[in-house]
């Protein structure tokens, strides 16, 4: 009934970095929208649009200590040599291809030994930098990616705009929004038109803003991330007096959806306002854009649905159907100009062969008419429950920010999980339940609409817009609410107790504390939260946990709850933003959950698994690539599990190749912990289900310490009988739509392991 529209990262068609990251193949020949989301090619070409005079920043910003050491005649001797260049040499070209090839299959430490050789010392070059920096952001490892960048500012080497927005992009792959909103000033500040930012560089850090939401920087003196540092950048970029200096729809777009996930809905309509005028739609007699303009289309669609979601979390019906009714036509508008022939698509890389553009096109194709249905179907979902349901508006905030506090904890952000990523982060150091209760609370107040839900109890603490809430300010906020003391334990852990007993829907003298402990069930990387908030819809007896790392989902899977419990109550489920191996580590108590569901992970690449090679060495205790299920993750899932033989871990997955890999990597974990995990003979509980044969798995001699099974999901696993079987997720809709490379349409792999006895399980940092 309530589905999202966005795109998982699925490796076959490229990185899919954010909910409007990949809709960039379809464009008219005004340059509105630009394909600069392929990774393979983000150092290649850069691109001039249309000349408008604008101020020059109002402040500068610091520069690196290399930057500050250049001075202005360096920078054009700089500039004047990387001009006098002529085309590269074949050796050159060949070294990227080299390093492109390495770069889509995530092989870092052979690429970067690659790198580094010194036959390759006269020909490598920032172009070949910019791939290795871009690689790292992509395998979680940013801080080598960071060294490459850093030897290049010592050895005081020309580094284009692409470079650092390759940097950029790392830093914001990784949570570190800090690190990418001071870089992204420093090419504001730097002299020159070739040294400053363009709108690629602009829609990284506004991307990175989506993945990662407010919170108090380390010093604790200021607000980093999500809608706060979107609109400092927003502004620093249109003062910027330089040609590239233009904003394209996807920027639009994603400002929009920043302001609409932070409930800021006068802003978001202004800049939907803004957007149509920029782009001259006022002047259409229809409202509508012109029939072949699919790319403008949609992105409205995007930017109404996300308003009327916002108008429907705050309980004003009236605002939010005619929002939802907006993004029907434009999803409409759209889906036309996509069954067109004249709509126009511009690739900015060196051209493949046809039949690779053939086959993106074709994919993107289907996407994108599968986006626009899910868009339709979100809309017309919340136009029937803003129809129906009808409450008090001062019960309804109060009621809202019961939920926000008690339902919804931030912890970090990011776009990829980097590798063995278990340190406590986000709370500046200081591990205490007040100063996790503070970053929480900020983050909300900021970025998911804390502070406008405050506003209408009265309980909206006077602060500077980018100052943070100070520890008084959140008291306040939570005296409001009756949440006194917060959510955290003394330790810094979640109290699941408090969480789950504290009512939504009561006043303050009938509030539900239920002292019988309940089930605890967790699913990992939740995506969208289509599952999991299925599931918990079905089994209101059963308390639910949805850990997503990207805060831009995260906001969705709030707000389905918080929509749909107008109508249905949906109160047993809490979601945790942040990434897996923290959360589990840090915030969890050990033997507090009974059951950790992962559905569809992301793996490192679509076929890692179909190395023996490679799998061979991970069992035997070597290094693992960069994704969600390390070997430090699954430990850590296995702490988390009651000390039952009816608590169990289950994974599913669409990806032969992946399931191979996680089966290697549970073998290294039973292996390093023997007798903490059991494998669950599934088909002796559910003769659906059939053993797969992983035995030609080269080199490997003994027993597998554990196993395959192919199969539906179904009851015996967990899966209630409406998200079993056919599927009903997301995903699930987008294969049976005829996309996914590497999925199999019907078969699921499932790995189950049931808890013998989970004490002492020690993480290796």
């Amino acid at each position: 009934m309530f589905r999202n529209h966005s795109k998982r990262q699925r490796k076959s068609g490229g990185d899919s970095s954010a909910p409007a990251a990949n809709q960039k193949s379809f464009q008219r020949p005004d340059k509105r929208k630009r394909n600069w989301n392929k990774q393979q090619d983000i150092d290649v070409g850069t691109f001039s649009g249309p000349s408008k005079k604008r101020r020059m920043p109002r402040e500068s910003h610091r520069m690196s200590p290399a930057s500050q050491n250049l001075s202005t005649e360096q920078q054009k001797n700089q500039n004047n040599e990387h001009r006098r260049r002529g085309p590269p040499s074949e050796e050159a070209l060949e070294l990227s291809s080299q390093l492109k090839n390495l770069s889509r299959n995530k092989k870092w430490d052979e690429a970067l030994q690659i790198y580094r050789d010194r036959s390759n010392d006269k020909i490598r070059d920032t172009h070949h930098a910019c791939i290795m920096v871009d690689m790292a952001a992509r395998c979680g490892n940013i801080s080598e990616g960071e060294q490459i960048f850093r030897e290049l500012e010592e050895q005081k080497k020309f580094i284009s705009v692409e470079l650092k927005t390759a940097l950029l992009k790392g830093f914001a792959h990784s949570g570190k929004l800090d690190k990418a909103e001071a870089l992204f000033h420093e090419l504001c500040s730097s002299k020159g038109k070739a040294n400053k930012p363009n709108v690629r560089t602009l829609n990284t850090l506004l991307r990175g803003c989506l993945w990662s939401a407010a919170s108090v920087s380390s010093d604790g003196n200021s607000i980093v991330g999500g809608v706060v540092t979107a609109e400092r950048a927003w502004e620093a970029y249109d003062n910027l007096k330089c040609d590239t200096a233009i904003f394209d729809v996807s920027s639009y777009e994603y400002l929009i959806a920043l302001l609409c996930y932070a409930l800021r809905t006068t802003d978001a309509r202004k800049r939907i306002q803004e957007m149509e005028e920029r782009f001259d739609l006022h002047n259409s007699e229809s409202g509508v854009p012109a029939s072949d303009d699919q790319s403008l289309t949609e992105a409205l669609a995007v930017a109404h649905l996300a308003l009327g979601r916002a108008h429907a979390i705050l309980n004003e019906a009236k605002e939010s159907i005619e929002e939802c009714k907006k993004s029907v036509q434009f999803a409409e508008a759209s889906r036309n100009a996509l069954k067109s022939d004249t709509f126009f698509s511009r690739k900015r890389s060196w051209k493949e062969s046809n039949e690779i553009d053939d086959r993106r096109s074709q994919s993107n194709a289907v996407f994108r008419d599968h986006r626009l249905s899910e868009i339709e179907t979100e809309a017309k979902s919340i136009i029937d429950i803003c129809s129906e349901c009808i409450q008090d508006g001062a019960l309804a905030a109060r009621d809202l920010a019961r939920r926000m506090t008690t339902r919804l904890v931030y912890l970090s952000g990011g776009g990829t999980s980097e590798r063995c990523s278990t340190d406590k982060s986000g709370c500046g150091g200081d591990t205490s339940s007040k100063s996790a209760q503070r970053h929480l609370i900020n983050s909300l107040f900021f970025s998911f609409g804390l502070s406008s839900v405050a506003k209408k109890l009265d309980a909206s603490p006077m602060t500077n817009h980018a100052s943070p809430l100070k520890q008084k300010d959140c008291n306040r906020v939570l005296g409001a609410v009756g949440l006194q003391g917060g959510i955290f334990n003394d330790d810094g852990t979640l109290n699941l107790h408090r969480i789950f007993s504290a009512g939504i829907g009561a006043t303050k003298n009938q509030k539900k504390r239920r002292n019988k402990s309940q089930r605890v069930e967790l699913e990992l990387g939740a995506g969208f939260g289509d599952w999991i908030v299925r599931k918990a819809m079905e089994n209101p007896s059963t308390n639910h946990m949805a850990v997503e790392l990207r805060a831009d989902r995260v906001a969705q899977i709030f707000a389905r709850t918080a929509i749909l419990s107008s109508s249905t109550p949906i109160n047993n489920l809490c979601v945790i933003g942040g990434d897996s191996g923290r959360f589990l580590s840090n915030y969890l108590s050990p033997g507090s959950i009974d059951a950790v569901y992962i559905n569809h992970p992301e793996p490192p690449t679509q076929t890692f698994g179909a190395d023996s090679k490679a799998l061979l060495s991970i069992m035997q205790g070597g290094k693992e690539p960069g994704h969600m299920l390390q070997s430090s993750v699954l430990i850590a899932a296995i702490n988390s599990l009651k000390e039952s033989s009816k608590s169990k871990l289950i994974i599913v997955t669409d990806n032969k190749w992946y399931a191979r890999l996680i089966c290697a990597t549970l073998h290294k974990v039973k292996k390093l912990h023997p007798g903490r995990l059991e494998t669950v003979d599934l088909p002796k509980e559910d003769a659906s289900f059939q053993k797969m044969e992983v035995a030609e798995i080269e080199g490997f001699e003994g027993q597998l310490l554990s196993a395959i099974f192919v199969g539906q999901p179904n009851e015996s696993i967990g899966y209630t009988s409406s998200i079993g079987a056919k599927g009903n997720s997301y995903f699930d809709r987008l294969w049976r739509a005829g996309a996914g490379t590497h999925a199999e349409r019907r078969d699921r792999f499932v790995l189950i392991e049931r808890a013998t006895d989970t004490r002492n399980v020690s993480i290796s940092r």
